[in-house]
């Protein structure tokens, strides 16, 4: 009985992926690939971190340079953060992030005995652990 059930809900997870907020996530993510600014901007920021850790890790570390690469990594940061693909592939993300706490939460209702019916969206505020949880609203 368990196999029929995981192949069922196989079944539907092959459906979630047609979902809209599933799709608008795989053209952002395409969007990010394809954007060759982003791309640079995410090598040098790769580049300038790793930079960064080589000079922490040495013992006569020039301070002076690890204050130039530090300030060179946070602003190479916030043009990656910044650039507008990357916002739309954040924002489907965060958007995704939501859709998987809540179908955690109404599996994690289920298989507590309670009635998957009733799950409604986690609040912001909820990790999705429900062991830490004093209930939900």
């Amino acid at each position: 009985m368990a196999f029929d059930f995981i192949t069922e809900f196989k079944k539907l997870c092959a459906q979630l992926q047609k979902e809209d907020v599933i799709v608008y996530l795989e053209q952002a993510k395409n969007m990010t690939d394809k954007d060759q600014e982003l791309q640079d901007l995410i090598g040098k920021f790769n580049l300038t971190r790793y930079n960064l850790t080589t000079e922490l890790t040495k013992s006569d570390k020039n301070e002076e340079l690890v204050a130039k690469l530090d300030a060179e990594l946070n602003d190479l940061y916030e043009q990656v953060m910044s650039n507008e693909n990357m916002v739309a592939y954040n924002e489907a993300r965060e958007e995704v992030d939501r859709l998987t706490k809540y179908i955690q939460a109404i599996i994690t209702e289920t298989v507590n005995g309670g009635d998957p019916m009733t799950v409604e969206l986690p609040t912001e505020s909820c990790s999705g652990s429900c062991s830490s949880c004093s209930g939900c609203h």
